[in-house]
Formats: structure tokens, C-alpha cells, sequence
């Protein structure tokens, strides 16, 4: 007869405190909008921003954590965009379903491009993604048979849900990268992928083998962008190359991670927040500046704070204690 009462083994590098806080935010984000008297307008767009926060995790993964910085994410999120709305009637697949199908899809894709360029560092490995951004973009747009091209695609918006539904959908995109955040930083895998970035040779040297583990960040992060395309497609019920594919949204997910602070772990998703607020201002008042004001805030960021707003939150956390002795 098994013994009652085993204890929980927890692994090592799971903190029971940040699994707790963790689930009590999720809970509280949950019920927000069911107890509290929110407009249309902000629920759909909380909703856009939760996706938003789980693709920029998503570009971390590879940009922060191993050090490679991709400007061509918006490819994956194209990519998973297209497939996930073509698959919905197609095959007759639930919404969930397609956007799974899509990220997957997505995911081996950046495996397809991203197995020999890894091998590249720093800017050579940045210029070629741009590269194949914008292949992947121009393909797309001759591809009118899949994606429609310059007039775009449609979903049907009888398999799609509401964008009131979206809202707990977006929610759960973001619970699970932030899950695969924490694992990837905190677990084994991220001392190799930290060992990576600061010196592959070294890293392989130490018993830590750079393709795989690269490979596979790779590949989750193309396949969560992917399925961020999916929710994204299926939020606008209609897309185009030029929108899905487009440089502003791999500069976009870039932002997002250097506001928030690029290689921690929860940087991007307050990065993405502040975007949100600024991209709605900006467009409502600057549409034809926006990108040129994007691009002075990303060099304020680096020229002063390199880690966002969480190195300004550490710096300040330092300070108060040091203000606290100088008056004792």
C-alpha cells in the first residue's frame, strides 16, 4: 500500500514564493474584467497587449538569453499568422487548434533558417535576419494563392472567437511564456544558454552543447511568436504580407524587450505595456513619426539604461535602502 502523505518534491530551481505570486496574479488578471467596470475598448486592448507581452518573451528567449539579436522574428509571426487562418477552414480546425498548428509551423521554419545562421555572432547573425525577413515578407506577397497577397485574407468569423473571448485567451498565451521564461532562465538549460552568450567556445568546452540548445530556443520562440501571428489573426479577422510580415513588428518586439530590460525575465512584459500605451498615443497624434521615435527611444534606452525599466526598478531599490542609513 503506498504511503500517504509523500512529500512534494519541488525542483531545485522552482521558487515556491514566485510559483505562488505567480498564480495569484493570473487569478486576479482573470477576474479583472468580471468585477470591474472596464470600457469595450481598454478589455479588447488588454487583451492585444497580453499577446503582445507573450511574443516579446518569446523574442528574449533568443535575443536575451543567448545573446542573438533577431530582427526578423516578424517572419515566425507571418508565418503562424497565415497558417493558423488558412487552417481554421481548410482542415475545420478549432481556433486553438490552428493557432497551435501555425506556431509549430512557425517554429519550423526559424529551425529551417536559424540551424545554419546560429551559427553566425553578434551582427552577422542581426543582418541575416533581416535578410530573411524581408525574403519571407516578399515571398508572401507573391504568394497570393496562400496569403492573398497586396488584398489580404479574411477569416471566417463564425469559427473565430470574439475579441471579448480573446481576452482570456491572450491571458493564457502569456501565463505559459511566462512559465517558459522562468524555466529557461532559471533551470540548467539557462546556465548553458548564459554560458552561451558569454563565450560559445568556452561553453563547449564546459560539456554544454551550443547547437542543441540554441536549436531549441530557437524553436520555441519562432513557435510561441507563431501562435501570437494566430491570436493576432484571429483578433483582426483579416490580414495581409504587409501588416503580418512587416520590419515595424520585428522593431516592434525589439522595443518592447530593451524598455522592459533585454535578458530578464519578466522585462518584456512591462516593456510591452509601456509600447502599447506609447504606440496608441503616437499613432493617434504622430502617424507619420512613429517609427522615427521608436528608433531615438531605443537609443535612449541603450545610451542610459541598457536594462530598461528593470535596471531603473534595481537601481532604485538600492537607493532607498542607502537614503534609509544616511538618516539613521
Amino acid at each position: 500500500m503506498k504511503p500517504a502523505g509523500l512529500p512534494v518534491r519541488w525542483p531545485p530551481w522552482l521558487s515556491r514564493r514566485a510559483l505562488l505570486l505567480f498564480g495569484l496574479v493570473i487569478v486576479l488578471l482573470y477576474v479583472a474584467p468580471l468585477v470591474l467596470p472596464v470600457s469595450d475598448y481598454t478589455h479588447d486592448l488588454v487583451g492585444l497587449t497580453f499577446m503582445f507581452m507573450a511574443a516579446a518573451l518569446a523574442w528574449n528567449w533568443l535575443g536575451g538569453f543567448v545573446g542573438q539579436i533577431s530582427f526578423g522574428h516578424a517572419a515566425m509571426f507571418g508565418v503562424g499568422g497565415f497558417v493558423a487562418a488558412r487552417a481554421m477552414p481548410a482542415l475545420h480546425l478549432p481556433f486553438a487548434l490552428a493557432w497551435l498548428l501555425g506556431g509549430l509551423v512557425a517554429g519550423g521554419y526559424a529551425l529551417l533558417w536559424g540551424h545554419p545562421t546560429l551559427r553566425l555572432r553578434g551582427p552577422y547573425f542581426s543582418i541575416a535576419t533581416i535578410g530573411v525577413g524581408e525574403a519571407t515578407r516578399l515571398i508572401a506577397t507573391y504568394w497570393s494563392d496562400f496569403t492573398g497577397g497586396s488584398s489580404g485574407l479574411s477569416l471566417p468569423l463564425a469559427t473565430n472567437p470574439t475579441k471579448y473571448e480573446l481576452y482570456w485567451y491572450g491571458l493564457y498565451l502569456l501565463a505559459v511564456a511566462v512559465a517558459i521564461s522562468y524555466w529557461l532562465r532559471r533551470s540548467r538549460i539557462g546556465l548553458g544558454l548564459q554560458a552561451i552568450k558569454e563565450d560559445v567556445e568556452a561553453a563547449g568546452d564546459l560539456g554544454v552543447n551550443p547547437t542543441l540548445h540554441q536549436d531549441l530556443v530557437l524553436f520555441l520562440s519562432g513557435a510561441m511568436v507563431g501562435v501570437c501571428g494566430g491570436f493576432y489573426a484571429s483578433y483582426q479577422a483579416f490580414i495581409d504580407p504587409q501588416d503580418m510580415f512587416s520590419f515595424d513588428r520585428s522593431i516592434g518586439l525589439i522595443l518592447m524587450a530593451a524598455i522592459g530590460g533585454i535578458g530578464t525575465i519578466l522585462g518584456p512584459v512591462w516593456g510591452a505595456v509601456v509600447f502599447v500605451i506609447i504606440q496608441e498615443f503616437l499613432l493617434a497624434n504622430y502617424s507619420d513619426l512613429y517609427l522615427g521615435l521608436y528608433g531615438g527611444l531605443l537609443i535612449l534606452i541603450i545610451l542610459f539604461e541598457p536594462l530598461g525599466l528593470t535596471g531603473l526598478a534595481r537601481r532604485l531599490r538600492r537607493l532607498v535602502p542607502a537614503a534609509a542609513r544616511s538618516t539613521t
